[in-house]
């Protein structure tokens, strides 16, 4: 676990170059600038669309803490901390693990937490099994952080999912767990399935039809399901005993 003394120092050698910029210096002969993780994340973390649907997903998250007495709030995939800034705005729970393979994405997120809230830091890639594809950060958009995603490499530990959550050592039955890890959502919602750690609220990524077929053939008798899809080639979704909020990738509808 890294502390926020951790988080907050200077960045590691592999996040300090992503691209080259040009500049014109006084002396008219064009400078070259690198371009840092960080800087994308500013450009793409200011888009009002994002800001706007983490602020809806965020609405959803407290609303599911206050209805079920939640107590932990895990992201897997935290990024730079959009959603988790929502999802803890208020103190609704006593406990946050923010979880990410990329040093800004955390160092961002630390900044974004409220003080009062009682929040850990992991610098890990949650895995079902041991990834031998590379960990890449694409320039265009740093949120798709992952194994076999093009852009930059970057090392990473690697730790699975059921070990990360027992060393956690959470009451499972009154945690919101959201995960988010590019091409691997399902494979860790499957493996924890197996281990029987599911938590009382699991919210997870998804594309499409067959997708949500294998959510819903899996995890039917956990949780309830939304009744339909619509309109959408891209959701997120949270899932309790009781309900299911289906969460659309355009925020102008918001969720369903």
């Amino acid at each position: 676990m890294l502390d926020c003394a951790t988080i907050k120092a200077g960045r590691t050698p592999h996040e300090r170059i992503h691209r080259v910029g040009t500049t014109v210096g006084e002396t008219g002969i064009v400078e070259h600038r690198m371009t840092t993780l960080e800087e994308l994340q500013s450009r793409e973390e200011s888009n009002p669309k994002i800001v706007q649907r983490s602020r809806m997903e965020g609405a959803v998250i407290r609303d599911f803490a206050r209805k079920a007495n939640l107590t932990t709030y895990i992201d897997f995939g935290c990024w730079v901390g959009l959603l988790a800034q929502q999802a803890l705005h208020g103190n609704d729970f006593e406990r946050a693990v923010l979880v990410d393979a990329v040093g800004s994405c955390l160092r961002k997120t630390s900044a974004r937490i409220d003080a009062g809230v009682k929040a850990e830091y992991h610098q890990v890639a949650i895995v079902a099994d041991t990834e031998t594809r590379a960990f890449r950060v694409p320039g265009h958009d740093t949120s798709c952080a992952g194994f076999g995603q093009d852009g930059m490499p970057i090392s990473v530990s690697q730790v699975e999912v059921c070990s990360f959550l027992r060393s956690l050592q959470v009451d499972l039955a009154r945690t919101y767990l959201k995960i988010d890890l590019e091409g691997l959502d399902l494979k860790v919602a499957s493996r924890m399935q197996q281990a029987d750690l599911l938590p009382r609220v699991l919210h997870v990524e998804f594309a499409g039809q067959a997708e949500f077929d294998f959510l819903h053939f899996l995890l039917k008798g956990s949780y309830a399901f939304p009744e339909k899809m619509h309109r959408h080639a891209f959701y997120s979704m949270a899932l309790s005993r009781e309900r299911g909020v289906l969460i659309g990738f355009d925020p102008d509808l918001a969720y369903l």
